[in-house]
Parts: structure tokens; C-alpha cells; sequence
């Protein structure tokens, strides 16, 4: 499938994600590199998340993705880049694997149509395909996380990336049981792989992002969270289960890390603690396309990061009805 240019819709996400050995599609690695030790410069990051695309525009879900990516077009000055934080589509862990890469094909097919800037995807739950489906093969390739890494072209779902003297570290912390459920967790691995990150060049300016929170207070507002005897106890599919053992790293390697950025919750959420803002990002979709979330109307974070490491941040609406 090809856009008005001729383009090819697997060109435009070689061209739309940087691979895991931090070089984009098309670039020089001695560009790679040269970016890579470049002094941060300002640049406009946007966080947008949980878009929760549904089979056949049900919630007219097609059409507010479309508003969403219109105002994301919109804003000026425009993004340098953008960070999708997950959840792309909605059905897909229920699905059997024609309809889920349909809907998938049909998520990617909107977001070229209206979205130029260099794009970044973590992995959602939302995103597993199947694994709500009995009848499906689990020996598929397709199956779990299979059909995102495909279509992605990603030889794994954690990577860093360098744009403009900035570093950013995306992390995939969704994991299946074996029931359909699913738990957030830091595997030793992507541990590894952060550590080893952050040692490079501790002063960089970094920002980490994954789907379901590090941090949250989110769930205990919201009465999700359980009181048990004296403790609040909080689902492991809702905040990482091992959440310390990521910021014991960032603390461990003394690293410039200014923000670490997730969504999941539906809600905007800003943390700050120890130079660290964790920020939560509301959804695009609000509340699954039904309206705004307990008072978090649907809409996106436009994020100006400065040449002195510091930030600011907007969470910006598109005036979506839903009905």
C-alpha cells in the first residue's frame, strides 16, 4: 500500500522508528553518531497516548483518533518528534489475527494520512493480540507481541534513540499471563539495558518512557487500590510491580533523567521527586472514547524541552464530544 507520494506504508514506519542500534532508517550512522554527542539543544516533544483505535469507527473512535492528529498538526511551533505512549488499537488481545492486523493496518493507514513528524511507539497492552482468544494458535507469530514488533520492524520493543542532544529510552513493562491478564514489570534485561544507557553519558539529558506507570497515586484516588490491613496494595497491572529496581538504577548511575513518561491510566497525572517528573498522561481516547475520565478530558501533552535540561509541559484538548 503506498500514500499519494508513492510512499510505502512499511517505508513510512522505517522512516517513523528508530531501531534498537539508535540509527533511523535512512540516516548515516556517522550522523548517528555525531548526533549522539551533540550538546541538548530546545525541541518540542509530544506525548500522546492510549489512543484505543476500535473495529469499524464503533465510538466514532476513527474520528476522534483523526481531530486528535489534526491538533497535534496543528500545534506550533511544530513537534520534533512524537512519542505514541501505547494502546494503539482497543479489541486486539480479543481478536484472531486477520481482524487484529486489519485494525492495526487501518491505526497506521490514519496516522500517516495526518502525521509527518518522526514518530516513537510503545508497546500497550491494548496491543497484545490473542491472548483473550482461546481459539487462536499460540505458536503463531503473530500472537502477543508479534504483530506489533512485525509491523514496527523492531528487532525488540525497548531501545533508546538521541534527537536534538536528547536521549530517550523506551521500555515495553507489559507482560501476558497465560489466563489473558497481564502484568507491568522491568525485566532483568531492559534493567541491563538502562543501566547501560545511563552510564554512557550520565549528564545527557534523558527521558524514559513505557505504557503502564512506575508511579502513581492515581489508583488510591481513584479507590482502585486495596486496603489491606495497614497497607495500600496496588495491581500489578496497574503500576509496575518492581518499580523500585528502575529508579534504584536512576539513582544508582546519578543520570540526568528529567522525565519518565507513561500513560495507561487514562488520567494526567504529574509526579515530582528527586529531580524526576513522572508524568502520566491523559488519554487520547478519554474515557474509551465514552467522554473525559473522571474530570480528564481526552487530549495530549505538548512537552518544550530546553537547551539547560529543563521542561515545561501542556496538556492540550481537542475538543472531542463524544456521543
Amino acid at each position: 500500500m503506498t500514500n499519494g507520494t508513492g510512499t510505502s506504508r512499511r517505508e513510512f514506519l522505517r522512516r517513523s522508528v528508530m531501531v534498537a542500534a539508535g540509527v533511523t532508517a535512512g540516516i548515516p550512522a556517522s550522523r548517528a553518531l555525531a548526533d549522539a554527542s551533540a550538546p541538548a539543544q530546545s525541541m518540542r516533544l509530544v506525548f500522546a497516548t492510549d489512543t484505543h483505535l476500535m473495529q469499524d469507527n464503533a465510538l466514532r473512535s476513527e474520528d476522534g483518533l483523526i481531530a486528535a492528529l489534526q491538533a497535534i498538526d496543528a500545534v506550533r511551533p511544530s513537534p520534533d518528534v512524537i512519542v505514541c505512549g501505547g494502546d494503539l488499537t482497543d479489541p486486539s488481545p480479543s481478536l484472531d489475527y486477520t481482524p487484529a492486523e486489519k485494525l492495526l493496518d487501518r491505526f497506521f493507514d490514519i496516522w500517516k494520512q495526518h502525521i509527518s513528524v518522526e514518530t516513537h511507539y510503545v508497546f500497550g497492552n491494548h496491543d497484545l493480540v490473542g491472548t483473550k482468544n482461546p481459539a487462536v494458535s499460540r505458536d503463531d507469530p503473530r500472537f502477543g507481541k508479534g504483530l506489533f514488533q512485525k509491523h514496527l520492524d523492531l528487532p525488540r520493543l525497548y531501545y533508546s534513540f538521541e534527537k536534538a542532544g536528547w536521549r530517550f529510552i523506551i521500555l515495553d513493562d507489559v507482560w501476558p499471563n497465560p489466563d489473558g491478564t497481564y502484568y507491568a514489570e522491568y525485566k532483568a534485561d531492559q534493567l541491563a539495558f538502562v543501566q547501560s544507557e545511563l552510564q554512557k553519558e550520565s549528564s545527557k539529558p534523558t527521558i524514559v518512557a513505557c505504557h503502564i506507570p512506575a508511579v502513581s497515586v492515581f489508583p488510591a484516588l481513584a479507590g482502585i487500590s486495596k486496603l489491606n490491613g495497614s497497607n495500600i496494595e496496588t495491581a500489578s497491572s496497574l503500576v509496575s510491580r518492581n518499580s523500585k529496581s528502575l529508579t534504584d538504577i536512576i539513582r544508582g548511575t546519578a543520570a540526568n533523567v528529567k522525565l519518565v513518561l507513561a500513560g495507561h491510566l487514562h488520567h494526567q497525572e504529574r509526579i515530582d521527586s528527586d529531580g524526576i517528573t513522572y508524568l502520566n498522561g491523559g488519554a487520547v481516547c478519554g474515557n474509551w472514547w465514552k467522554g473525559a475520565n473522571m474530570g480528564c478530558p481526552e487530549g495530549f501533552n505538548v512537552i518544550d524541552l530546553h537547551a539547560d535540561s529543563t521542561f515545561t509541559l501542556d496538556y492540550k484538548t481537542f475538543g472531542w464530544k463524544a456521543g
